[in-house]
């Protein structure tokens, strides 16, 4: 791996030339003293990850990674800086990746860098490392974008009623997530539930965030593809909905229940991402899905050498969320390959979207052999029936619509 490490001052490059020979890591380093130093070294050599320092003369942290997601998009960019420099790092959050704070030690330096990058391999193409890379936001659903900012230009906000609202938007709870993750909070553990993240970042900060620095943008029409960003939030509300159902019945404990429903909301979260890069590209998949009675998914890979799964699991990891969840999206399709083999959030999350997928009918997992041998593996195949009558049941009672047909466009 290679990785180029920017500040302004000499000593502190010192510092980290000292702090990595003493980690012992398996990069290849380039020092650069200044943005200007940088940008010359990166013409020359190509880097996966840059780090760079907040507050340098002349060009600024944030001005050096904006030039970096624009001219190398597939480079991995983290602010390294004091703390202090919380709103200028919260200023710098659509051009950069992850933060680190400054004095930062060799194993939290070693396993954020390596971990943003982890995922790369999934990526087949290097022309989606590129295009993946260089997103700085994702498309919302447009109503719910609208009551965000409605509600937030209000002066008596609740952070409770903020919380909710990003709640039913995958692109929003996976930006805040982002945000809540970073070492500026220097918190202990990961937060997956995007209403307590709200709460910490609290009323002010996201006013900056959405109305101010617009880390937040809507889709503004359906494209040719016929997709919708309504229907596909739908779903993943849906699914979300009956993974929390069922992690409830198979008693997983607080953090694994969060893990799981968070990671429902955001498991097709690529399908966002593919469609604000070659919507037009996506309506060929989805035609090659019905020419070859496959699912969309393989399609997907045929034609982009990846698939949405893997494409919001490599944006997620790069974004430094909780690796629970980046797996449970990677995987969601192919959970055979897996680590835990027992009951997990993982399995919680299949099975909902499997029987949100199967409609009124029972699931029948013979139809999808891949999910078969996983139902197998973890000794829950003899489940499925009874959580497709949990989930109905309990849909009736509260009301819903039950297992209506879903839109095309929330295909396998």
């Amino acid at each position: 791996m290679t990785v180029l490490f920017v500040d302004d001052e000499p000593q502190a490059l010192r510092d980290l030339e000292r702090l990595i020979s003493a980690a012992d890591v398996d990069w290849e380093c380039d020092f650069a003293l200044g943005a200007e130093e940088a940008i010359s070294a990166l013409a020359t050599e190509r880097f996966e990850a840059v780090v760079t320092d907040m507050r340098m003369s002349g060009m600024d942290g944030a001005q050096l990674l904006n030039y970096v997601s624009a001219h190398y998009p597939e480079t991995v960019r983290i602010i390294l800086s004091q703390p202090s420099d919380r709103d200028a790092v919260l200023r710098s959050l659509v051009s950069m990746h992850q933060f680190l704070p400054k004095p930062c030690d060799a194993l939290m330096l070693k396993s954020t860098i390596d971990r943003a990058c982890s995922l790369r391999d999934l990526l087949i193409s290097d022309s989606l490392q590129r295009l993946v890379g260089g997103l700085s936001h994702l498309p919302s659903v447009p109503a719910v974008y609208r009551e965000l900012t409605r509600e937030l230009r209000n002066d008596d906000a609740s952070i409770a009623a903020i919380g909710e609202i990003i709640a039913q938007d995958a692109a929003m709870t996976a930006k805040v997530l982002q945000l809540v993750n970073s070492a500026i909070f220097c918190l202990r553990q990961h937060i997956s539930d995007p209403i307590k993240a709200v709460s910490l970042l609290g009323a002010t900060t996201l006013k900056s965030l959405v109305l101010a620095i617009g880390i937040f943008q809507e889709f503004e029409q359906f494209y040719p593809s016929g997709f919708s960003a309504d229907a596909l939030m739908q779903h993943c509300l849906r699914v979300s909905r009956l993974t929390k159902q069922i992690g409830l019945y198979e008693q997983l404990d607080e953090s694994s229940l969060e893990d799981a429903i968070t990671a429902a909301t955001l498991h097709d979260i690529g399908k966002l991402i593919l469609h604000a890069i070659d919507p037009k590209t996506c309506a060929q998949a989805r035609l090659q899905s019905e020419i070859d009675d496959i699912p969309l998914w393989q399609a997907e890979r045929r034609i982009f050498g990846a698939d949405h799964a893997a494409i919001g699991a490599y944006l997620l990891s790069t974004w430094g969320l909780p690796q629970t969840i980046v797996e449970i999206v990677a995987l969601h399709h192919t959970p055979t390959m897996a680590y835990e083999m027992s009951f997990s959030p993982m399995t919680a999350v299949v099975a909902a979207n499997f029987i949100s997928h199967s409609g009124s009918h029972p699931p029948l997992p013979s139809l999808d052999e891949e999910r078969l041998r996983y139902f197998e593996m973890v000794a829950c195949g003899e489940k499925l029936a009874h959580w497709h009558h949990l989930v109905s049941v309990s849909g009736k009672r509260s009301g819903s619509a039950g297992h209506a047909p879903l839109p095309q466009d929330v295909s396998l």
